[in-house]
């Protein structure tokens, strides 16, 4: 084991992580039956369940440090990390199980899971759903559509030719964004690829290591798992050319994605160049689009339209794969400018966070630059901080560019043709003309044409409840015709994400042949997709309803720790008693926390 860990160009840790996953006496990853892996993700939740993993590390706090945030949105800003953590995980791992327990037992008359158990066929393809999100958010369901009507055997158990070889390992390189995605790809990777991972954990986010260690402890112990911290490039170089390297997955840029490419082609010479693409999975992130129905929208629609955009985009100050950055108007529509009033209130209204991400602030600035040479309008947005211990600059704040029409004198398409991942919110305006077919025949066209905007993650579709149910017709055709693997309709596009840990999927669509959004996808734990052409389509309550998500009116901590309480459990009862010691705690230092005396004995919290 250690003569084939060992490489004199990798520090000892990195060796010993290798080596770790390279021992003889680990059973194939591939070759274990159903029933072991389902134990092992018991396993994981009893550890979500019964251990402190929320403090592991201080990694919550670590977390907000990283935001540069301070204050009392400090606390907001860890309870909100710590129940995505849990909600992501204990989603992914219930879904994971009951589908394998739905397979083991189909022959014995199981009960066929829900997403399963709807379906309806359109065009060649079958359709999914629709089920609810979550008791959490009601009024939201999703539906998986799929290309074809010969995918319904399970490919959860299908790996590459590598995978199914003992001695070869999967290298996670971590995200930098977000603290849960890694997580989440080690999961991906281990059931449902069934490889051996190695984790390199982002230079942003070494304080992650305990908090994994933790979690995946009866992963690490089977020898399927290891992890190391960051030391260099040259290092990861050397890893991801180790001869057991035989898959990659990244969460990062298109040239990141090439560049890892590269590697693996210098130290496999003998591979093709679509062989080596194949090792390779990735989220590489979208330039995501906005998209604004033709239709007459009520004023109360319109505000919250702009409220759902602004939350996406700010959150995190544009550092995500999904953050809004492109959206799209109708030309002739007679709302739009009213629409512009209540969308720059908006900008203005919720608050600002800090652009934390490196590299973020330069490339935004530099896409704005161009923008104003080339003569676009550019207006920067000032809004107030998230609190007063927290800083932020002008360099922080959105910037709205007006892009034009295409086709127009003075268009500009460069906002559209890379991601920002920072805060900038680009405007174009198509022809409308074609009022009733406005989305089909000139919406979809232009976005699915990769030469006109990069990237096929992600969108939002916002039509007003004056052009009818989300089952008329014109919409479903949109729906079926546009190439991005989440579409959502009056919903903000970051719950594809939490829906691909619930039976959908996550990735870039795959008729996206140019790999902007990156190979492959995380999710489909139900087998239905495969390797056909798939998207989640996410319906949203109508438009009327107060969004989810505001930035200016966050729900205090306190409730997101007791929502916790009741995530993190495997029964009820149990999460009212946690929930209920949580507020007898909060309230008792509460209340001697105003008592002078003491109060330098138990702090301010």
């Amino acid at each position: 084991v250690a003569e084939a860990a060992a490489d004199p160009g990798l520090p000892s840790s990195y060796s010993e992580a290798l080596g770790h996953l390279l021992q003889d006496n680990n059973p194939p990853l591939a070759t274990l039956p159903d029933r072991d892996l389902v134990t092992i993700a018991n396993e994981i939740l009893q550890n979500i369940y019964t251990k402190d993993w929320s403090e592991a590390g201080q990694w919550a706090e670590e977390e907000a440090n990283l935001y540069k945030i301070g204050g009392a949105e400090a606390y907001n800003s860890m309870a909100s990390g710590k129940l995505v953590m849990c909600t992501a995980l204990t989603d992914y791992l219930r879904t994971f199980i009951e589908a394998i327990e739905y397979k083991l037992g189909k022959e014995g008359g199981a009960k066929e899971p829900e997403l399963l158990s709807k379906k309806r066929y359109v065009g060649d393809g079958i359709v999914y759903g629709p089920v609810n999100v979550s008791s959490t958010l009601p009024g939201n369901s999703f539906e998986v559509w799929t290309s074809s009507s010969d995918n319904v055997e399970s490919t959860q158990n299908d790996s590459e030719e590598s995978s199914s070889e003992g001695g070869k390992v999967a290298v996670i390189l971590g995200a930098g964004n977000q603290s849960f995605l890694s997580l989440i790809d080690v999961l991906d990777n281990v059931f449902r690829y069934r490889r051996p991972v190695i984790l390199k954990h982002h230079p942003l986010r070494p304080w992650l290591a305990a908090l994994y260690a933790m979690i995946l402890e009866p992963v690490s112990k089977r020898g399927y798992f290891s992890q190391c911290e960051d030391v260099s490039v040259e290092v990861t170089k050397k890893l991801l050319s180790h001869p057991a390297v035989k898959h990659v997955h990244i969460t990062g840029s298109f040239n990141t994605a090439k560049a890892v490419e590269g590697v693996l082609q210098k130290a496999n010479p003998t591979l093709s160049s679509a062989k080596v693409q194949s090792m390779v999975t990735s989220e590489l992130g979208c330039a995501t689009p906005q998209i604004i129905d033709n239709g007459n929208f009520t004023e109360l629609e319109l505000l919250h339209v702009a409220r759902m955009i602004t939350a996406g985009k700010k959150a995190n100050c544009g550092s995500n794969c999904l953050s809004p950055q492109v959206v799209v108007l109708p030309k002739e529509w007679k709302q739009k400018e009213l629409f512009r009033e209540k969308l720059m209130e908006e900008l203005k209204r919720q608050p600002t966070t800090p652009c934390y991400y490196p590299g973020s602030v330069d490339k935004n600035k530099s896409l704005v630059d161009g923008c104003k040479q080339f003569g676009s309008k550019c207006t920067t947005i000032v809004a107030p901080s998230v609190s007063e211990e927290t800083k932020v600059s002008e360099d922080d704040q959105v910037v709205v560019v007006e892009c034009g029409t295409p086709g127009e004198e003075g268009f500009n398409a460069q906002p559209l043709l890379a991601e920002a991942f920072g805060p900038t919110l680009s405007i174009i305006e198509l022809d409308s003309e074609q009022d009733d077919e406005y989305l089909a025949s000139t919406v979809v066209p232009f976005l699915n044409d990769k030469g006109n905007i990069f990237g096929s993650l992600s969108c939002s579709v916002f039509t007003p409840k004056s052009k009818g149910s989300y089952e008329r017709e014109a919409l479903q055709k949109v729906l079926s015709t546009l190439n991005y693997g989440t579409v959502a309709i009056n919903q903000m596009n970051l719950f594809g994400y939490t829906i691909s840990a619930k039976g959908g999927i996550w990735g870039g669509h795959s008729l996206e042949t140019l790999g902007q959004s990156g190979n492959g996808n995380i999710g489909d734990l139900y087998g239905i997709v495969g390797n056909n052409a798939a998207k989640v389509v996410v319906y949203g309550p109508p438009l009327e309803t107060k969004p989810v998500i505001d930035i200016a009116s966050p729900p205090p901590s306190v409730i997101l720790d007791i929502v916790r309480e009741f995530v993190c459990t495997d029964s009820i009862l149990k999460g009212m008693g946690n929930a209920l010691a949580l507020v007898i705690s909060r309230t008792f230092y509460g209340t001697i926390s105003y008592v002078p005396v003491v109060r330098r004995f138990v702090g301010g919290k």
